[in-house]
């Protein structure tokens, strides 16, 4: 097995296969046969395996008999444990696997009629070279401004993402999906949606130090790590653990060191100055494999950083404040009205907030493809509103937790799950139920959460955020709106200013020092550069412009050459 290898598994029908390799498992199931690696399993001729590390409910932690029978008599139920969750179980007649309600934990399959073998997988690459599938030409141009995909499209033809919260089924017929999306509640009112996000909050945060009381929480300026932080009663904070990533130009370390003296919270901090120290083949290696774990759909560059910075942090298992972007209407543009949409709102919102920070340099792609990436990447954004329905902001909501949140943050979660075991209590099926039926009025300006940090702790809820005013004043927006709209107009122009000044996008903390390590050893081993050099969406000279030196390329463009290296180099057959 590669070193950079997830525990995971792989399931194909395909026929002859080679002996499994060392530390590989393989089942026997009818017409399939699953390998499976670095998984827990019970002694069962036929086995149930959680993919993930994370097994638990908002009530507490599920066990594996309650897994397995759940799997065997009611797998859309295991839908609804906390992301990211996912399994996958033998049978004598085929192999089904199982993902969480938001698609967080990345499962992937093959479509029947479309590659030569069925397969399941819990890595795309794996999958992509089971099936011998070939590059898929719109998921590379999308993710050439996006720098991740959208939908459940994946790197190769014939090869899917499981959709959320869906059942895949790998028998003798290939592959069958089953889908079991929930009808639309209906709408709740923010003091009734603060209420019930608040019980739901005390309880997962009891549940969740109840099992592991040494969990090390996230702790930054902004309000979602605060509201966690809220969410635990006060006789329990005196001796927590939380920890601080320390990123120049933020002030979050001041704020966290502020929160964990008053609460006697035992605080760490750590900064970035070990990414400097790293030589260029040490990042080329850590970046290359973290393109491995990230199936090639993510930033490698950003993630290796991260883990660099991280090396001096506890590991064990993490709280983390993702999801609170889910109910403040993160891709909402204009005036907060119920209002439709046409395809150049959709155009001005990926400009304005998804291609801005992520698009590759003008001059690595062709002209040609680059013109017709954008087309694809533009029509591919519209689809996903349209999938969301007829209402710009409920549908840029959708947008959101089921594109963005699904295929950027899940595939980052899922890639550091070697390393700790993280646990979002704001992904909870019931948390992310109640913001989908709040009035999006109700979220905009993070209306729904400033109420929700009053009712968990108002003494909290009175200090100000990083760079923001506090909490309360989103929770009753009327009294501080001359206030709020300063903020929010200086901080747009800043950073528009700031990216004119660049002239390109805004590089991940830590990526400007990983990318010029990276292109480091791009230029001592030119070799490495081969298998892109000879796509036709590439242009030559660009490739020849980076290793002579002339041209220094961004973040996202060395993210994109280090995924497509990874993909260049699978084995298919």
């Amino acid at each position: 097995m590669s070193s950079a290898a997830l525990p995971g598994f792989i399931a194909t029908t395909r026929r002859p296969l080679p002996p499994p390799p060392a530390g590989v498992t393989r089942v026997v199931c009818g017409p399939a046969a699953l390998d499976h690696w670095g998984l827990r399993a019970a002694p069962d001729p036929h086995p149930v395996l959680a993919v993930s590390r994370v097994v638990r409910r908002a009530g507490g932690g599920v066990s594996e008999g309650d897994v397995a029978e759940l799997m065997r008599a009611d797998p859309h139920a295991l839908s609804r444990l906390l992301p990211p969750f996912g399994a996958v179980g033998a049978d004598r007649s085929g192999v089904t696997m199982v993902a969480d309600s938001l698609g967080f934990q990345h499962l992937f399959h093959s479509q029947t009629g479309r590659t030569r073998a069925g397969v399941l997988s819990s890595s795309a690459l794996r999958a992509g070279g089971a099936a011998s599938a070939p590059l898929d030409r719109t998921a590379v141009g999308v993710q050439s401004l996006l720098g991740w995909q959208l939908g459940q499209r994946t790197l190769f033809e014939g090869i899917r993402k499981l959709d959320p919260g869906a059942i895949a089924r790998l028998g003798p017929d290939g592959v069958a999906v089953t889908s079991s999306r929930a009808p639309a509640a209906s709408p709740i009112e923010l003091d009734d949606a603060v209420h019930e996000a608040a019980a739901l909050l005390r309880r997962s945060l009891d549940a969740l130090l109840d099992d592991h009381p040494d969990a090390v929480l996230q702790l930054t300026g902004g309000m979602d790590s605060r509201l966690l932080l809220s969410a635990i009663p006060q006789r329990r904070r005196r001796g927590l653990r939380a920890m601080t990533l320390e990123v120049p130009g933020t002030g979050d370390v001041a704020l966290a060191r502020t929160i964990s003296a008053r609460y006697g919270i035992h605080h760490s901090v750590h900064g970035l100055a070990d990414v400097a120290a790293v030589s260029p083949d040490q990042a080329w290696e850590l970046c290359r494999a973290d393109a491995v774990r990230l199936d090639g759909m993510a930033d490698p560059v950003a993630l290796a950083a991260q883990r660099i910075a991280e090396r001096d942090f506890d590991q064990g298992v993490r709280i983390s404040g993702l999801g609170g972007e889910i109910a403040r209407g993160f891709y909402y543009l204009g005036p907060v009205r119920e209002r439709t949409y046409t395809r150049k709102d959709a155009e001005q919102l990926a400009s304005w907030r998804m291609f801005v920070n992520e698009a590759v340099e003008p001059g690595l792609l062709t002209e040609d493809f680059s013109t017709w990436a954008r087309e694809a990447a533009n029509r591919a954004v519209y689809e996903a509103l349209r999938a969301g329905g007829d209402e710009w902001f409920r549908a840029a909501d959708e947008l959101y937790v089921a594109h963005r949140m699904q295929r950027w943050a899940g595939a980052t979660d899922v890639a550091v799950s070697d390393q700790r075991v993280v646990i979002n209590p704001m992904l909870d099926p019931g948390f992310l139920d109640i913001a989908a039926r709040l009035r999006p009025q109700d979220k905009a300006g993070a209306r729904f959460l400033g109420a929700l940090q009053m009712e968990l702790d108002p003494e909290l809820g009175a200090m100000p955020l990083d760079g923001r005013p506090p909490p309360s004043a989103y929770a009753h927006p009327a009294r501080w709106q001359p206030v709020l709209d300063a903020v929010r107009t200086g901080r747009k122009a800043a950073r528009k200013a700031l990216q004119r000044v660049r002239r390109g996008n805004r590089p991940p903390a830590g990526g400007s020092i990983m990318t010029a390590k990276v292109v480091a050893h791009w230029r001592e081993h030119p070799g490495v550069l081969d298998p892109v050099r000879d796509m036709d969406f590439v242009r030559a000279e660009w490739v020849e412009g980076v290793l002579a030196g002339r041209v220094e390329p961004r973040p996202s463009s060395v993210a994109l050459v280090t995924n497509l290296v990874v993909v260049s180099s699978l084995d298919r057959g």
